[in-house]
């Protein structure tokens, strides 16, 4: 897209950021400007400062927070702080990872109802405006519905819908989808595409995910572990050029770009750099690549002959009178990696829930390592089993990152010595050192997520079950949070995954079950799963990259076969 207007609408010149004066900033000299009608992709490591620097592009930071800022941003070229509180805001609107953040209200209609009080609409005006967002977000059957009942997909539409109210020139999008299954996902990132196509706003993308929103994208900028800008230019000069550096940044090249330099040889091709998976496909057609590998070396080997160290038979579990989980079955062995998967809604977290022993469910029975679960007392179970919440908050109960992951050592007796040294070895191995100190409601997403992961391992325990392990996580950490998982395998450690990231499912998990409706619709391997669109489609999940493109360029073949059937006919003729 060329840049219509000249004048940005925003400028950042020399900004610094940071929460306490005495320590290195956070964000440091950033310049950078957003133009008109223009997508940004915004990139870098957690804990990069990512989400700050758009709370500060929206004026909330430093106020909102103990922080300080050196430097300026300006709004069509007025300092934000030359305007009223609360009127940058109608202008520059933000969409976080976590909608629930945003909420004020009980139901959608009220929620809708308060934004446009508070920029004073006129109450004649606003059952249209309000039926005509939720229209444009697809959400006119949720209008009367209780915002915590919603699945996590139409939690974000209502966020959406709330920002979108406020006409705002700049939409900021914080990791919009991150908690959004695979299918509602992509579906969003079409629905903010067409919006900004009618509407015509300015659009800041934060995203560890890329390749769903690389068409869209004018401009990349990345910023570095430091509070740098790294990197700042066209989506395929970024990514084509500076794989590497990126890489070393621990950032995530999208996967489109990974498998060109793959099947290139690591050299960039001078011309045709794809962006969509389109277009990679008939790059890989054009240059003889006929599939992308499995990458097996990465799944464990099959279960059969291990000792099962976990199962549920028959159990159901409600709420009241909503049923939520109807007759489950699932068994689990040594050093076996399953992951659960299915649309938001679908009982996956209060499986887990159930797994842990956090919940009791109103019918069927529980093994844990050959043992009833009545039989174990809870501290007992807390040292065979792990559970990492979904939500890292939920689980700290201290004032230090140090405090959090010694908490436990404490309770079982280990001395000093032992606690210091096992402390400081999982800091280092979580990247977490540089916070001993700081409190951990303080780290960033995927710090958080990486110390609730750390609080776990202080042993090795018999099971350890996770809800959504990657969320908010960089390529780096990702990678190295795998590398662990899979030593934890090896000794013995079996892992239960819920997740929405197919991908993951492809690379690492033996066996997948799909619940949908509170029942298992599917147990069985991936590569089983891959080839019924049925359960996929109802289970709102998404053919994993590989398998996607694979068949993609299966198709381009046949179609290829049966234009030159045609045409040999016609010669023929």
């Amino acid at each position: 897209m060329s840049i219509k207007h000249h004048k940005p609408l925003i400028s950042v010149e020399n900004f610094s950021f940071g929460y306490d004066p005495d320590k290195e900033p956070l964000l440091k000299e950033l310049s950078l400007t957003i133009h008109q009608q223009e997508t940004i992709l915004l990139i870098g490591p957690s804990g990069s400062g990512k989400s700050s620097l758009s709370l500060c592009l929206n004026g909330l930071y430093p106020e909102a927070v103990e922080g300080w800022a050196n430097g300026e941003v300006k709004y069509n070229g007025t300092p934000l702080n030359q305007f009223k509180k609360g009127e940058i805001n109608k202008e520059i609107g933000v969409v976080f990872q976590d909608p629930e953040s945003q909420f004020c209200m009980v139901t959608v209609e009220n929620e809708l109802a308060f934004t446009l009080e508070n920029i004073k609409t006129p109450r004649e005006e606003m059952a249209g405006k309000i039926d005509s967002i939720l229209r444009t977000v697809g959400l006119t059957e949720e209008k009367h519905r209780p915002i915590h009942e919603l699945s996590g997909g139409n939690k974000q539409k209502v966020a959406l819908a709330s920002v979108l109210l406020l006409n705002p020139a700049l939409l900021i999008l914080d990791e919009p989808t991150a908690n959004l299954d695979p299918a509602s996902r992509f579906e969003f990132i079409q629905l903010i595409h067409s919006l900004q196509q009618e509407r015509g706003f300015a659009l800041l993308i934060i995203e560890h995910q890329l390749d769903d929103w690389l068409p869209m994208v004018d401009r990349v900028i990345a910023i570095n572990r430091g509070g740098n800008i790294l990197l700042e230019g066209k989506p395929e000069d970024v990514f084509y050029n500076h794989a590497d550096q990126l890489k070393a940044e621990g950032i995530h090249i999208p996967r489109i770009v990974e498998t060109v330099l793959d099947g290139n040889g690591g050299r960039v091709p001078e011309t045709n750099r794809p962006l969509s998976e389109e277009g990679l496909v008939s790059w890989m057609n054009s240059s003889g690549m006929d599939r992308i590998p499995t990458n097996v070396q990465a799944r464990g080997t099959s279960a059969s002959g291990r000792n099962e160290v976990l199962s549920i038979r028959d159990v159901s579990f409600s709420r009241g009178k909503r049923s939520i989980l109807k007759g489950i079955n699932l068994s689990l062995h040594e050093g076996e990696l399953i992951a659960i998967v299915g649309k938001n809604g679908a009982g996956k977290s209060t499986l887990l829930q159930v797994m842990s022993g956090i919940l009791n469910p109103k019918t069927g029975s529980r093994l844990l390592l050959e043992k009833s679960y009545e039989t174990w007392s809870e501290r007992e179970m807390r040292k065979v089993m792990g559970y990492v919440f979904q939500n890292p908050e939920h689980q700290f109960i201290t004032d230090t990152v140090y405090d959090e992951i010694a908490f436990g050592m404490k309770l079982n007796g280990v001395n000093q010595d032992e606690i210091e040294y096992n402390v400081h070895q999982l800091l280092q191995r979580f990247h977490l050192l540089s916070h001993i100190w700081s409190n951990p409601f303080a780290l960033s997403g995927g710090q958080k997520r990486r110390l609730s992961v750390a609080t776990m391992l202080e042993d090795t325990p018999s099971v350890l079950l996770f809800d959504e392990p990657t969320f908010g996580q960089d390529a780096q950490t990702t990678k190295e949070l795998m590398q662990m998982i899979q030593t934890l395998q090896q000794q013995g450690t079996a892992i239960v995954f819920v997740t929405h990231d197919m991908d993951l499912v492809d690379s690492y998990c033996e066996k997948v079950y799909v619940v949908n409706g509170g029942e298992v619709s599917f147990s069985g391997k991936p590569d089983e799963l891959w080839q019924k669109p049925d359960i996929l489609h109802e289970a709102k999940l998404r053919l994993p990259f590989r398998v996607r493109i694979n068949q993609l360029l299966e198709n381009l073949h046949v179609d290829e076969k049966e234009q030159g059937v045609v045409m040999a006919h016609a010669n023929i003729h």
